[in-house]
């Protein structure tokens, strides 16, 4: 199949890396959004939201010395971001970079992405804990629940993999609530990323054995399969999309998934989540908790459109940031004018050593 005119050229113009650890040496969600910006030419925003409930004063117990903690506090994670960005500007790679002061974290990663543009949306993976089920107040969990742009997940020990291809998990069928758009998406998504890495595009859909009707004969399952093999590669040209190969897996979706991508192998898993129609806030099901808590590579899941954005309310709090001589000793040369950042909807207005946005 030829390449579609979709994914003939990078639609990413910035990738916006959420930071969890501004001291860390190594992130893995940072390499990974380096990597595609290089690939690509996009801007590369690493964006870190510093809180610390010690130095916060609310509801009724601020002051200024707590806001110029709280100053200091930002102005120091913005001097160990620089630090990795002035690496990344020696490559050849436009990178801002973003601090604010806000909690909790994945609501201020989701408001980042949103104020700049962001494409794509890069976030690290926390360490698995085994025999237990996810967390949903961890970040990552947070973020695959929220965020309304397509986000990579990094997995924990991937980094960036030389080899592996993008696979994409798709649904010809529609089954749970799926909609058929959403199997459009996440191939145009894939497709979009295996390019910008030079590497194959395969997809993949899982055969539960709950999708045959009771008391099956062999001649009525090899109908049924043809006839989701006809609705793949229906779905297939209608993405125009350069797929290399289509695989079908037999048995649980759950296991079944993430064994393949780890015997393709894979680098990048995508597919897509979605949210429960009786569900008040966006909630993701048990299959796809088991596949992202299973998956041995990163994860590019992508929301169905219309994805309607929840967010809670934020709370105002003053940061002072410190004068450039105090800073300059302290090795935070970037905060180059003494001002006060007030917190607005839980962003500082002014975003330490680096442009308004």
């Amino acid at each position: 199949m030829e390449k579609g005119t979709q994914v003939a050229r990078s639609k990413l113009r910035t990738i916006l890396v959420a930071v969890a650890d501004a001291a860390s040496s190594r992130e893995p969600a940072m390499d990974r959004g380096a990597q595609l910006a290089k690939a690509t030419g996009a801007r590369l925003v690493l964006f870190h939201a510093a809180f610390d409930s010690a130095l916060s004063g609310r509801p009724f117990f601020d002051s200024k010395r707590l806001a110029k903690s709280r100053g200091w506090f930002v102005a120091d994670r913005m001097r160990l971001l620089e630090r990795h960005a002035n690496s990344l500007r020696a490559g050849g790679l436009s990178v801002d970079v973003r601090v604010v002061w806000e909690e909790p974290v994945h609501e201020a990663v989701v408001r980042a992405a949103i104020r700049e543009n962001a494409d794509l949306v890069v976030a690290g993976r926390h360490e698995r804990r085994e025999n237990r089920p996810p967390q949903f107040r961890l970040t990552d969990w947070e973020l695959m629940r929220l965020c309304p742009r397509p986000l990579l997940v990094t997995h924990a020990m991937s980094g960036t993999q030389a080899s592996g291809v993008v696979l994409a998990a798709l649904d010809p069928t529609h089954a749970n609530d799926k909609p058929a758009s959403l199997d459009i998406s996440i191939v145009h998504s894939a497709a979009e990323i295996a390019v910008t890495l030079g590497v194959e595009l395969h997809v993949v859909h899982a055969i539960p054995p709950s999708a045959y009707p009771l008391a099956v004969t062999a001649a009525e399952r090899k109908r049924f399969d043809k006839r989701t093999h006809s609705r793949m590669e229906q779905l297939i040209r209608k993405a125009d999309a350069d797929v290399k190969s289509v695989h079908f897996v037999h048995g649980s979706v759950a296991k079944g998934l993430p064994e393949f991508a780890s015997t393709l192998p894979a680098q990048i898993l995508a597919m897509g989540i979605i949210s429960r129609r009786w569900m008040e806030r966006f909630v993701i099901g048990d299959t796809a908790e088991t596949i992202i808590r299973d998956a041995p590579c990163d994860l590019l899941l992508i929301k169905p459109d219309g994805f309607q954005l929840r967010l809670g309310r934020t709370r105002k709090e003053t940061v002072v940031l410190p004068k450039a001589a105090a800073a300059a000793r302290a090795g935070t040369a970037q905060a180059s004018n003494a001002r006060k950042a007030i917190v607005r909807t839980g962003v500082t207005q002014a975003h330490v050593g680096a442009s308004q946005p």
